[in-house]
């Protein structure tokens, strides 16, 4: 017989995962029904709501994946305790890298295209999407140790998940508190207060579905963006409580099972498919993004090895945190994991607004930022690289002799 524990987890997996499947596939099928329609009546179909609509779909697929394996393991089945390989050969990078970048050389031929890339891009997205996530967390992992399939699943369907909705509301309710000191300060500042009723009363006249109109009220705000001010609140929110708070949730799923683990180098691949998972789930939620398509999901690619590194790190320093008492290792990992996501994202920020201020202020001087901002992302994704295979490496050296506590024992006794 399964521990009631045992049971009580696949079962409560099953039914949140199965739930959230659903509901994924109803609005991925929502939209495919109403891009349809548009179709049908011989008006143009947005490329953005059957990207949106094929992304949500896909990812319903990939929790209703780990339903059904949630419900094998409350049924008993050897299938949902088989342990899952992590061996990554070269074939298998060379896959990765090939197939993510034809899906993105072909993705920006088509963008512009309006009368095929409502058609091409979304099939294109899931793998210029999946190829770079599943090559840079299989370097993470490679020959480590992940578990059973259960396990591997259900801490893939956590960070697409659970982990989202923690960080969404988290920094939700962050921009809601820097909002209201905002308003607080506008109210009692009459010169403030008038600007900003110039300023709203201003964007009532434009069109902001439409390029000019966006481009209009760039360069509407691009003088306000570059206020003092407004660049110390933006740095201080993406470079510092963004990653504070990030590092810490992304790789939950570890810190869920850190007393069950059996090693920080399960931990620290566990950590990576984390990291995978929050990735899959942020660059999915931005892919809709067309005119700007392959760019975009190409400098996610980025984004997505500082999540799986970040995590990776963390995972393995939890391990040792819960089951060592090495708590200043802990503390030390997650001030690195900090300060590394902190660079990145200031990179970008800089980035950002340097090319704001040359694009619609024409402020030339402006231009080396742009350059120095960009070499500060590759230098920073090149040291993120050699930290995660370097790091794998030296876990596969840790690995225990003696085989795992979980392919020990019974399956019966086997939990998440």
């Amino acid at each position: 017989m399964k521990t009631s524990r045992t049971q009580y987890a696949s079962l409560f997996g099953f039914l949140a995962f199965a739930i959230v499947a659903l509901l994924l596939f109803a609005v991925g099928l929502i939209l495919g029904l109403s891009a349809l329609f548009v179709y049908v009546t011989g008006s143009s179909v947005d490329a953005q709501a059957t990207t949106y609509s094929v992304t949500i779909f896909f990812l319903g697929t990939l929790i209703g994946i780990v339903a059904v394996i949630s419900i094998l393991r409350f049924l008993n089945k050897p299938f949902a305790d088989k342990p899952v390989s992590t061996a990554f050969g070269g074939w298998k990078i060379a896959t990765g890298l090939i197939g993510a970048g034809l899906a993105l050389l072909i993705g920006s031929l088509v963008q512009g295209n309006s009368s095929i890339n409502w058609l091409v891009l979304p099939l294109l997205t899931i793998p210029a999407v999946l190829f770079p996530i599943w090559t840079l967390a299989g370097l993470g992992a490679r020959d480590l140790v992940f578990g059973s399939r259960w396990r591997t699943w259900s801490v893939l369907g956590i960070s697409l998940t659970v982990t989202p909705f923690i960080l969404f509301m988290l920094e939700t309710f962050v921009v809601i508190v820097i909002f209201v000191i905002v308003v607080i300060y506008a109210v009692s500042n009459p010169d403030v207060a008038a600007e900003f009723e110039k300023l709203s009363s201003q964007f009532l006249f434009m069109n902001l579905e439409s390029e000019a109109g966006i481009e209009q009220a760039l360069q509407l705000m691009a003088p306000y963006l570059m206020k003092p001010g407004v660049i110390m609140t933006g740095v201080f929110f993406f470079s510092i409580l963004v990653p504070l708070m990030e590092e810490l949730i992304k790789p939950l799923a570890v810190w869920l099972l850190a007393g069950r683990l059996d090693s920080a180098a399960q931990g620290f691949s566990l950590g990576a498919l984390c990291g995978a998972g929050f990735a899959i789930w942020e660059t999915f939620n931005v892919s809709g993004q067309t005119s700007e398509w392959s760019s975009l999901l190409f400098t996610r690619i980025g984004t997505g090895l500082l999540h799986i590194t970040t995590s990776a790190l963390m995972g393995g320093a939890i391990y040792m945190a819960i089951r060592k008492r090495r708590y200043l290792r802990l503390l030390g990992t997650y001030l690195l994991a900090v300060l590394l996501h902190g660079l990145w994202n200031a990179s970008a920020v800089a980035m950002s607004f340097s090319a704001l201020l040359v694009a619609y202020n024409q402020l030339e001087q402006y231009q080396p930022f742009l350059w120095v901002s960009l070499a500060g992302l590759i230098s920073l994704a090149g040291v993120m690289l050699a930290l995660l295979i370097s790091s794998n490496r030296k876990f596969q050296k840790m690995l225990p002799v003696e085989p795992s506590r979980e392919a020990s024992i019974p399956l019966d006794d086997a939990s998440i």
